[in-house]
């Protein structure tokens, strides 16, 4: 059996088998050391925690891939998997819909998570009605925004009680289809899979290559990190197509491209801030100002770009930060999103931010297929020739160093959300490792061999299984976890929810409600149980408290209901 193994069989096995696995015994090792001195955190608390714990076992997980890989590959067995799944990209990308829609039902939940997941889905029902604004009460503003997210997230008038998300409307407007058909947890799950049949068609027009094209799809299909986002309600999935998408209309670029490439990157810049996409976009204006009759096809991007820049991007700031403030009522040891002491952007990389995008470039590792990162740099290196693979390349570079003037981490999320809108650049170029044979001769000089290309793909099989399967459940165990930390309550009746403090041990969710409030159920933020009370009286006087524990307190107009 092991002398079949591409491993024994190929120095170039050899060398992604030995290199992967140093790479996540190392990983496994760093996380070990952060477990050591949990508590002792200099970074958010649940960056590290995700990263110490969840990524950490992951680590172990990619460990055993690797070696049940380097076993039982067997190179004549997987041959035809890349030219398969390459000829039924589109019945693979249906499935993904239909799957990851599941996921998102069975696994993240119906609703939003976080915040960052919140904005967009509040203003895609905003928009779904056919408003600009929802509406709260005026007296209970800071009882359902939280100081913290107050401004920073979602922006009110006191004076008239208007709530409208404070994040660009983009990709609330992609909601708004799912809203109105009942489903918006389909959303990214479509995105996801629009994303597969683009990325196939970027490897046909830069490799002209079949396999190439079948091994892309392989890898991005089966990297978890796919999969984590693709369930949720963040906008990365989002950033990930706009801008493969991007890149698709530019690599031949017309007038007509350009121009629809234009529009296509307006969408990317307004989705939720522009920094992912305007990072992405650089280099690709950069050379078309400077080729020849660039100029003419710069014009016709920047006519695509301005339409909706200047109806969302400009006007939608415009319109929120213009609603009437009135006059803030925050409570001395309130909090807010704004510290002087950590800027949201620095001239000079600071030393926490540069260890963040360190964890960064290690989440990007453990949420892929093994060894993907590796075969990446080889295919980047192997193409260096052409223009339009040095200009994915450096997109990928300007997204990453963008980010380290960038003065916090991305807290919660799955894998890493700021490298994301570029991440599909890694699995295009790991394909051309194993079709593009350029390297100079030498034991390990080239992948493109078939013991290399079966063992990959026994990995991104295998980590298809383990791999997202580990991640399901960790996501599953986290949420279901986070979600569970409010007061322990059952019925079915009418009640508004007061929660002490912040809602959850790591402060990842708060209190989310329909903009109109027609929902069941009123979730508050409590100002003291004196203040709570007196507001109650005031504004519900038909309700009575009927349950208390440490997570908060239930007030509704029946009986008692049980803990």
């Amino acid at each position: 059996m092991l002398t079949a193994s591409p491993v024994v069989r190929s120095a170039s096995a050899r060398v992604l088998f030995l290199a992967s696995a140093a790479a996540t015994i190392a990983i496994y090792l760093w996380t070990d050391h952060i477990r050591q001195v949990v508590g002792d955190f200099v970074l958010a608390p649940v960056f590290c925690m995700l990263f110490a714990y969840y990524d950490g076992q992951a680590a172990a997980g990619l460990l055993i891939t690797l070696i049940l890989s380097a076993l039982f590959a067997r190179p004549d067995w997987l041959r035809p998997v890349a030219g398969w799944v390459s000829d039924h990209t589109l019945a693979i990308a249906v499935a993904v819909a239909v799957l990851l829609s599941a996921g998102s039902l069975l696994i993240y939940g119906r609703d939003p998570f976080t915040m960052d997941e919140f904005c967009p889905f509040f203003q895609a029902q905003v928009f779904a009605a056919g408003k600009l604004t929802g509406h709260y009460p005026p007296d209970l503003i800071d009882w359902m925004i939280p100081p913290l997210f107050q401004h920073g997230f979602l922006e009110f008038s006191r004076a008239t009680g208007a709530v409208a998300s404070n994040y660009w409307p983009s990709f609330a407007l992609l909601l708004v289809p799912f809203v109105w058909l009942g489903v918006p947890w389909a959303c990214n799950p479509v995105i996801t899979a629009a994303t597969l049949l683009v990325v196939r068609r970027l490897a046909l027009e830069l490799f002209q290559d079949r396999e190439a094209a079948g091994f892309a799809v392989l890898f991005t299909v089966a990297s978890p990190v796919l999969f984590g986002q693709g369930i949720t309600y963040y906008s990365e999935p989002a950033h990930l197509l706009t801008n493969a998408a991007y890149a698709l209309l530019l690599i031949r670029p017309s007038a007509r491209k350009a121009l629809a490439a234009g529009f296509v990157g307006s969408i990317a810049l307004t989705l939720h801030n522009p920094f992912p996409h305007f990072l992405f976009a650089l280099p690709w204006l950069a050379w078309l100002a400077t080729r020849p009759q660039g100029m003419r096809l710069l014009v016709w991007l920047c006519a695509g770009y301005l339409p909706l820049c200047l109806l969302v991007g400009l006007g939608w700031p415009l319109f929120v930060h213009g609603l009437p403030h009135g006059s803030l009522s925050l409570r001395p040891d309130d909090f807010s999103t704004h510290d002087p002491a950590n800027p949201v952007f620095t001239l000079v990389p600071r030393l926490g931010v540069l260890y963040a995008r360190l964890i960064g470039v290690a989440k990007v590792w453990v949420w892929a297929v093994p060894g993907l990162v590796i075969l990446a740099c080889a295919g980047a290196w192997q193409t260096r020739n052409d223009t339009r693979c040095r200009l994915l390349v450096a997109s990928a570079l300007t997204t990453f160093g963008g980010y380290l003037f960038a003065g916090f981490d991305q807290g919660h999320g799955w894998g890493f959300r700021y490298f994301h809108a570029a991440w599909f650049v890694l699995p295009l170029f790991a394909a051309a490792a194993l079709t593009h044979a350029r390297l100079p001769t030498g034991p390990a000089a080239s992948f493109a061999n078939d013991d290399v290309r079966g063992f990959i793909t026994a990995c991104a099989l295998l980590t298809l299984v383990i791999g997202v399967g580990q991640r399901a459940l960790q996501i599953e165990s986290f949420v279901s976890s986070e979600l569970s930390q409010g007061p322990r309550y059952r019925g079915n009746d009418a009640r508004v929810v007061i929660y002490t403090g912040s809602r959850t041990v790591w402060g990842n969710v708060t209190v989310h409600n329909d903009p109109w409030l027609r929902n069941r159920t009123i979730y508050l933020f409590s100002h003291g149980a004196e203040a709570d009370a007196t507001m109650m009286r005031a504004r519900f006087p038909g309700l009575r408290k009927v349950y208390r524990d440490p997570w908060g307190s239930i007030w509704t107009d029946g009986s008692p209901g049980q803990p």
